[in-house]
């Protein structure tokens, strides 16, 4: 199925809002590091742009507003490119020791008279995601 753009970067936004703000997973999740990278553009991405455009103007002069305009176009797209990626790793398929890992934390849930509504068979990231989301809730 194809999805339009638009819908893409919902997904990745969705993806990154979906993992719960905790240090500790840092260690057990490679894929965080990526989430938190993506929340860094997200919040100092624009400012990062105007700056980039701003400082070579400053401080050596007009005749640097073409390589002004590219950099902070290049620095002001990096927030919909992390989008994009994470987009791309939701729809991922876990690793056989991540997917049993995910499989025991989802009998756990729904030991605990969960009614959340996760898959077992072939995960992906996002459904990862949202079962740390949920349990990091209920906490």
């Amino acid at each position: 199925m194809q999805q339009s753009l638009l819908e893409q970067v919902k997904q990745g936004r969705q993806y990154v809002n979906l993992w719960p703000h905790r240090p500790e997973l840092i260690q057990y999740f490679s894929e965080y590091r990526a989430v938190l990278v993506s929340r860094f553009v997200f919040k100092y991405g624009g400012a990062l742009a105007l700056l980039a455009f701003l400082m070579p103007i400053l401080f050596i002069g007009i005749e640097q507003l073409k390589q002004s305009i590219v950099y902070s176009l290049f620095i002001g797209s990096l927030p919909v490119q992390a989008l994009f990626l994470m987009n791309n790793k939701s729809k991922e398929k876990l690793p056989p020791s991540l997917a049993n890992w995910y499989r025991n934390g989802v009998e756990k849930l729904k030991a605990h008279d969960n009614e959340a509504e996760l898959i077992i068979k072939n995960p992906t990231f996002l459904d990862l995601a949202k079962l740390l989301n949920i349990s990091y809730s209920q906490k």
